[in-house]
């Protein structure tokens, strides 16, 4: 995969140095410019058009009693994170962004699932299947067979695992967890193909990855995956970063969603809830093979009551040939 050149991001700067990135984070390295934010946003109303906070109002929020200091620390935020108007000061979408990044991060409290089992079954052997979460990802795994990845840090039986904020699991059980992190990882997948960074809106890298030690006897030890060849996303700039099945990057191109919706499986509409989604993973069949090497082609063929669609997968991920039925 060719990459960008490093210098394309904001915080590719050698220390000591400045940049827009450098100075964001000097911004906010302070208490009371981080409170100012959090009380702007506390006022914030995204259906109300008059979000502004008076300067005294704002500063009592803060709980600052001295009036220079207070205002020297908004003013450093002013123009950045923070819009003074005739009405007093209210965030800016960047400001709003980074208090959604926070709360988003944080959630309502430290979320904790341990491995819990629900009503899905292992796709490679029909064993029960338990979902958890660690270090930022919701998994299931297999509590029978090895699954589909293996690792030093990977839960043995892993089938599959989806990032999610801590705030998506408020208000939510383990099945309703399993697929809002679900939802989510496809919604970022879709933004990520049509080369968008869901993170930062910045340009995404795609490729076909292969590993070259791989064979067909199960989870390769060299890559951790049970296929050899996976889709490969990575954002530059702030190096968010995906890796899906071939089947899932096919499955988003407007003839294979027509064939599946043809068929009686609508695959980017009302999977939200778990009996969808296994739905889902349990009509049809996905398959796919190498066409050439140099440059790496691959043929994915997706199958539903008898039928076929086949499409080819270019190097950078673009369906370059579709066929059979539409």
């Amino acid at each position: 995969m060719e990459r960008s050149d490093a210098s394309a991001s904001p915080l590719a700067a050698a220390p000591g140095t400045t940049g827009p990135a450098s100075e964001a984070f000097e911004l906010l390295s302070n208490e009371t410019r981080l409170a100012i934010l959090v009380a702007l946003w506390d006022a914030y109303d995204p259906f109300d058009g008059e979000n502004a906070v008076r300067f005294s109002d704002l500063r009592e929020a803060v709980g600052m009693t001295d009036s220079g200091q207070f205002n020297y620390h908004l003013e450093k935020l002013t123009g950045h994170f923070v819009e003074s108007t005739d009405d007093g000061y209210e965030l800016r979408e960047p400001g709003r962004k980074f208090v959604r990044a926070v709360v988003a991060g944080a959630g309502i409290e430290e979320p904790t699932l341990e491995p819990t089992e629900i009503e899905m079954e292992c796709s490679l052997c029909g064993g029960a299947v338990e979902v958890g979460y660690e270090d930022g990802w919701v998994y299931n795994a297999c509590t029978d067979c090895d699954g589909l990845f293996a690792g030093e840090d990977t839960p043995r039986g892993l089938l599959s695992k989806f990032k999610l904020d801590p705030a998506g699991f408020t208000g939510r059980s383990p099945e309703e967890i399993y697929a809002t992190a679900w939802v989510r990882a496809f919604q970022r997948l879709y933004t990520m193909i049509e080369g968008v960074c869901p993170s930062c809106s910045g340009p995404v890298e795609r490729s076909l990855a292969r590993c070259e030690a791989h064979d067909d006897d199960g989870v390769c030890d060299e890559c951790g995956r049970g296929a050899a060849v996976t889709a490969q996303f990575e954002c530059p700039v702030c190096k968010d970063w995906a890796v899906t099945t071939l089947g899932g990057v096919a499955k988003y191109h407007p003839a294979a969603v027509a064939f599946h919706y043809e068929r009686g499986l609508s695959l980017q509409y009302g999977f939200n809830d778990l009996a969808s989604i296994n739905e889902r993973l349990e009509t049809g069949r996905t398959d796919w093979e190498v066409l050439s090497d140099d440059p790496l082609r691959v043929l994915v063929t997706l199958e539903l009551d008898g039928d076929e669609l086949r499409l080819e997968l270019a190097e950078d991920l673009s369906v370059v040939d579709v066929s059979g039925p539409r």
